[in-house]
């Protein structure tokens, strides 16, 4: 009982970081952030563009509230600036990697190499500006640490080891979905102007992991059109959905473990929602399963899950106060 009310009050120190942060976010966005971008021609991104830059701007700030709940102090004018060009980094890089692809007959093994491959991919630029914009305003200190998680992220997303066709057994699956996000979530903090320490390292590489997780589970239909290869994918193709569920969970675990190693039990507070939703859309998955034998997994009305519908957002209501 004690840990249960311990937890609650967690929670609602949590739900109050993210509102605030979120609340900021979405001022932020609409009057500062393509400014702080300093992009020459703001106006010359669509409103697609944009609704996408701002989807990769939230998930920035979801992890800065976790970072700042780790160190309990919000980032700093600076700081934010480097998360703002950061996200449109990662926003930009990761729509250029896709297009890019099927275009690419350098022969070049793209390895530690960005700008050379911004230089080739990117005709806009771009990428390399906003790349050059972290450069600039991050401190000498810190530029090894970001351009080493950089390359490793870099590294993965160019390699196109999950694409159709190549080799994709389930181990090199989890560990293509380990570094992708584990370096991910690790780039990002490096932007932040405090000390990483080795074990804090570790937590943030397993919560990248978890993130990257969620996200590949989510998209299930999506890389499934798309021919991207995940390990959830894997399993749900097999019809291993309750597999999926307990890899999943595993990966909860070890995530809330190493939370619990450095003490930082708000901080998991603020996991547990993006926990809870995607219990909910492991349960869809589930019930889906059950109605059909098996998953529907080239109809998108019901493989996406749609958390903007009621019945879905009182599932994850309840998920997240009895599954704790």
């Amino acid at each position: 009982m004690v840990r249960r009310g311990l937890f609650f009050l967690r929670m609602l120190w949590a739900t109050i970081w993210l509102s605030l942060a979120f609340a900021r976010a979405a001022w932020y966005f609409k009057r500062r952030a393509l400014h702080d971008l300093g992009l020459p021609q703001a106006e010359s991104l669509s409103s697609k563009e944009k609704r996408r830059l701002q989807h990769y701007l939230y998930g920035a700030t979801y992890l800065s509230v976790i970072f700042c709940m780790l160190r309990n102090r919000i980032r700093s004018r600076r700081e934010k600036h480097r998360f703002t060009n950061l996200a449109a980094l990662a926003y930009f890089f990761d729509d250029l990697v896709d297009s890019f692809r099927d275009r690419d007959d350098s022969g070049i093994l793209w390895q530690d190499n960005p700008e050379v491959y911004g230089l080739a991919a990117d005709g806009s630029g771009l990428a390399l500006h906003f790349l050059h914009n972290i450069y600039q305003e991050l401190p000498p200190a810190n530029l090894p640490r970001f351009r080493y998680y950089m390359h490793q992220v870099f590294n993965v997303e160019t390699a196109g080891r999950q694409q159709d066709g190549e080799a994709s057994e389930l181990p090199e699956l989890q560990r293509i979905t380990a570094e992708k996000g584990g370096y991910s979530v690790l780039l990002f903090r490096s932007v932040l102007d405090n000390p990483l320490s080795e074990q804090e390292g570790e937590t943030l590489y397993q919560l990248g992991y978890l993130v990257q997780l969620c996200d590949d589970i989510f998209d299930l239909w999506f890389d499934r059109k798309a021919g991207l290869r995940t390990a959830p994918r894997q399993l749900a193709e097999a019809g291993l959905v309750l597999e999926l569920a307990a890899f999943f969970e595993a990966q909860v675990n070890r995530t809330r473990h190493d939370f619990g190693q450095i003490k930082a039990g708000s901080a998991w507070a603020a996991v547990h929602f993006l926990v809870t939703v995607t219990r909910v859309c492991l349960q869809h998955y589930l019930d889906l399963q059950k109605k059909h034998g098996t998953l529907p997994l080239d109809d998108r009305a019901a493989m996406v899950v749609d958390m903007e519908r009621w019945e879905i957002r009182i599932r994850a209501a309840w998920y997240l106060v009895r599954r704790i």
